[in-house]
């Protein structure tokens, strides 16, 4: 299905958040994930002044008003031996929607849409004669090159440029000095055992949600539980598991606005992506190669509930980092985002 978002002034991306002030809270601290434990929901509900069955009660309702797009594990793509790359192509307006159809039903992709840039002087988006159509593609790293070549004959004659994170300066949130290093390398993680794989693929959909989350998720895995905690809690100390929680289905709750800020840095661009990290507006922060087409090399990742709001958040970008000379763009076009489902059969 193809998600047309609003083009006419900014204003018009925006929509209610169904969630009240009071449960705002909750839904930020099940986003962060949960703490590893036997009782999980109980602990989280602790921190919040709040009942463990209230939490998973809120879960469940936020699943019915159809806001969460699945309640689970988040891995770091590359620590379970995949390579990722986003990859972008220009296309004439007029085939964008065939374009689009020829990459989503590949498995490898996950998130697809048509960006286009943000005239703030307009208050709305403009074409501006660059890549528009921009897709995520993660695969075993041993199966990349034949992917990718797959890739670019669907798309063909237009050009594919893969564009791989070379530094990550923010992944979902905000990280602290102790975890700089780790979480700015993009090397790739020990190989994967069997037994990794069975737990990988029993928490990486959408789960149950239950007071001992973890004994049903242990008897899908073949583990015992305490051996299965033990082994998460390595792999959230090793950046393999990211987190385990509520991944919000972001325009559903109110978050229309996605907006992609790009900047030219030349040199090292660690002073810069670390100011960047450091802004609570920024969900994603990577710096990525320069093509001709595209001559940016630092991302950063904004959510807004208007394209409007996404501007404002660019503007304090810039003026906190005291980056020039960039660039918003902003999804008019939403041809899928789903989760990535590693090692399916």
């Amino acid at each position: 299905m193809v998600v047309r978002l609003a083009q006419g002034q900014a204003g018009d991306w925006g929509r209610e958040v169904p969630v009240t002030a009071s449960e705002q809270e909750m839904l930020a601290a099940l986003q962060r994930g949960l703490p590893i434990a036997p009782r999980p929901f109980r602990l989280l509900a602790e921190g919040l002044g709040r009942r463990e069955d209230e939490v998973i009660e809120f879960v469940e309702r936020c699943r019915r008003q159809g806001i969460v797009r699945r309640f689970g594990a988040v891995f770091d793509t590359r620590r379970v031996g995949y390579r990722s790359v986003l990859c972008t192509v220009q296309v004439p307006e007029a085939s964008l929607d065939s374009a689009a159809a020829a990459v989503t039903p590949l498995g490898g992709v996950t998130h697809c849409y048509v960006r286009e840039p943000f005239d703030f002087e307009a208050g709305r988006t403009r074409d501006a004669g660059m890549p528009n159509l921009w897709f995520t593609l993660s695969c075993p790293a041993d199966d990349f090159d034949a992917m990718a070549q797959d890739v670019r004959a669907r798309l063909a004659p237009y050009t594919v440029h893969f564009l791989p994170a070379t530094r990550r300066y923010k992944v979902d949130v905000v990280f602290g000095a102790a975890t700089r290093t780790r979480d700015e390398s993009v090397a790739d993680d020990a190989p994967v055992t069997p037994a990794d794989r069975a737990i990988i693929r029993a928490m990486q959909g959408d789960t149950e949600v239950r007071a001992d989350y973890f004994t049903a998720l242990a008897g899908q895995a073949g583990q015992k539980e305490w051996d299965l905690l033990s082994r998460l809690e390595i792999w959230r100390r090793s950046g393999r598991l990211r987190r385990i929680g509520l991944l919000l289905a972001h325009r559903e709750a109110g978050w229309t606005a996605n907006g992609m800020c790009c900047w030219r840095v030349e040199g090292d661009s660690t002073s810069a992506g670390r100011a960047l990290a450091a802004c609570d507006e920024v969900t994603h922060c990577y710096e990525r190669p320069a093509v001709p087409e595209f001559p940016y090399n630092l991302f950063a990742m904004v959510h807004a509930r208007s394209a409007a709001e996404a501007a404002a958040a660019f503007a304090r970008l810039e003026a906190a980092t005291g980056l020039e000379g960039g660039i918003m763009l902003v999804s008019t076009r939403e041809h899928k985002k789903t989760s990535m489902t590693f090692f399916a059969d």
